[in-house]
């Protein structure tokens, strides 16, 4: 049963590294972000083959050489810094994530030499113990706050989720779950540990391989996780556009008015006809670049009856139409700053020329649809 076991971990392992492959072959896609995430699985994958086949080969007091090393704690800031480049897309290494890792590589120092200890004759073995889960804690804090602010929070009845942006969500949390038992897992290996001068992650390996199979898998199964996600809207728009729609073929309330009830019933096989309708004409003339205009002035414009158009909003609409002339202009904007409108314009006459009255009522909506200031946008989208 123990060689099974073992062979597993090995198995897994194999898995990982396979998976690795694919990470960097994908590098182009978000090249910083899944370089972080690349040597997390490499770095875990050979744990796994390396410590099953000394559990084979009889070599189990290598082990604890080995552990003596503690090469897992320069692990610690990497899923901090792979959702943090998830989120903000980076073309480039910023100097500063390199600072996460000048105390992990002092710890491993001192771990494996004993330089302090030796110079001032104390033995700090609790002392790093304390130090190594403060790190975890610290690096654990700050992944939860990043995620909750900026992916795993109630998003806005205005900004449309994709079927993308859901799976990065999913994605996300098997990603930070993973990473947070295996930190538990070391965690209870420390504090078990506490009579013995090294410490080890041996402890419940099994739960680290089933753990990382999950995340292999995923990878496996959705590979479209690694382009992270598409910051322009325009631009995932285009490319998703009949998953952004906020058209519903299914009543989203119950219909209780009998009036209503008779015209649902005279226009239910119409209503595919409808939503194209209206999306095709937003998106050729660009109706709402021009400000103040009402639900009555759309019907007239689609020579649809107006009885119709305020129907389809009430029932088969996820945002109301007020919502709904904010969300297309922002869009709009969005492709207009895509086509560097901004190079000899300002925000102002943006703010104008998509159909806003002033800039501050602008702002506000940019900021509802994209969860961004405007220039905080642009800055992400460039970065």
């Amino acid at each position: 049963m123990k060689t099974i076991i073992d062979l597993s971990y090995m198995l897994n392992g194999t898995f990982g590294f396979i998976c690795s492959f694919l990470v960097l072959f994908s590098i182009k896609s978000n090249r910083y972000m899944n370089l972080y995430l690349a040597v997390m699985l490499i770095m875990i994958s050979f744990r796994l083959v390396f410590r099953g086949y000394l559990e084979i080969t009889g070599q189990e007091s290598l082990l604890i050489d080995i552990s003596k090393n503690n090469f897992y704690v320069l692990i610690l800031p990497l899923p901090y810094l792979y959702f943090k480049n998830l989120i903000l897309q980076s073309s480039s290494i910023r100097r500063k994530e390199l600072i996460h890792f000048i105390f992990p590589l002092l710890l491993i120092q001192e771990i494996r030499f004993g330089l302090i200890q030796t110079f001032f004759h104390l033995d700090w073995t609790l002392l790093i113990k304390v130090l190594i889960i403060l790190l975890i804690t610290y690096y654990f804090s700050l992944s939860i706050q990043l995620l909750m602010r900026n992916v795993w929070k109630k998003e806005s009845e205005l900004k449309l989720e994709t079927n993308h942006d859901k799976l990065i969500k999913k994605w996300t949390m098997v990603v930070f779950s993973a990473f947070t038992l295996m930190q538990i897992r070391l965690i209870s290996a420390l504090l078990m540990n506490y009579n013995n001068h090294y410490f080890t992650d041996n402890y419940f390996i099994w739960i680290n391989s089933m753990i990382m199979f999950a995340v292999f898998m995923m990878i496996i199964t959705s590979p479209e996780i690694l382009n992270g996600y598409i910051s322009q809207i325009s631009t995932e728009r285009e490319a998703t556009s009949s998953e952004m729609t906020n058209w519903r073929l299914k009543s989203i309330h119950q219909i209780s008015n009998a009036q209503d009830f008779q015209l649902s019933q005279k226009i239910i096989t119409e209503l595919n006809a409808y939503f194209q309708q209206i999306d095709q004409f937003i998106e050729q003339e660009h109706f709402f670049r021009q400000s103040g205009l009402s639900i009555n002035e759309l019907a007239l414009k689609l020579k649809m009856p107006k009885s119709h158009l305020i129907f389809i909003f009430k029932y088969h609409s996820t945002i109301s139409f007020s919502d709904f002339k904010k969300l297309i202009r922002i869009q709009d904007a969005i492709a207009l700053i895509d086509e560097g409108y901004l190079k000899s314009n300002t925000f102002d006459s943006l703010s104008k020329h998509v159909g806003f009255t002033t800039y501050n009522t602008f702002y506000v909506a940019f900021k509802e649809v994209t969860s961004k200031a405007p220039q905080e946008f642009i800055t992400s989208s460039e970065s």
